[in-house]
C-alpha cells in the first residue's frame, strides 16, 4: 500500500506551499488520481486524517479527488477507449497494442484556501 507515502508526500507539499505563502490555514486540497496510476483513492479518504494530525494548518480541511479515466488509443484501429472497462482489449477490434493517453498520474491539484 504506497498510497500512505505519496499521501504523506502530497500533504507536505501542500504545508509547505502554505508556510512558503503565509497562509495559516487550507480549506482543502485536490488530488488527481489516475484509474492507471496503481492508487486506490478509498485508501486517501480513509488515512488523509491521520496524515493531517497535529498539522495546526488542516485544521479542518477537506480532501477533494478527480479520478482521471485510463485512456487508450489502439494501435491497430485507433480507436479510443477506457482501458479498465475493457480489460486493456479494444472493443473494436479486439488488439492489446495500445498507446496509454492518460490515467496514469497523480497530481496535487490545487491547495484551497480562504483570506
Amino acid at each position: 500500500m504506497h498510497e500512505i507515502s505519496v499521501l504523506y508526500k502530497a500533504v507536505e507539499l501542500a504545508e509547505q506551499t502554505a508556510k512558503d505563502n503565509g497562509i495559516e490555514h487550507l480549506s482543502y486540497i485536490t488530488l488527481e488520481v489516475g484509474e492507471l496510476s496503481g492508487y486506490l483513492p478509498i485508501f486517501f479518504e480513509k488515512y488523509f486524517p491521520v496524515v493531517i494530525e497535529n498539522r495546526p494548518v488542516f485544521e479542518g480541511c477537506e480532501l477533494k479527488m478527480i479520478r482521471v479515466r485510463g485512456e487508450a488509443l489502439c494501435r491497430d484501429c485507433n480507436a479510443l477507449y477506457n482501458v479498465m472497462q475493457n480489460e486493456g482489449v479494444c472493443p473494436k477490434c479486439g488488439s492489446r497494442y495500445k498507446k496509454i493517453l492518460g490515467g496514469q498520474q497523480f497530481t496535487l491539484k490545487e491547495i484551497g484556501f480562504e483570506e
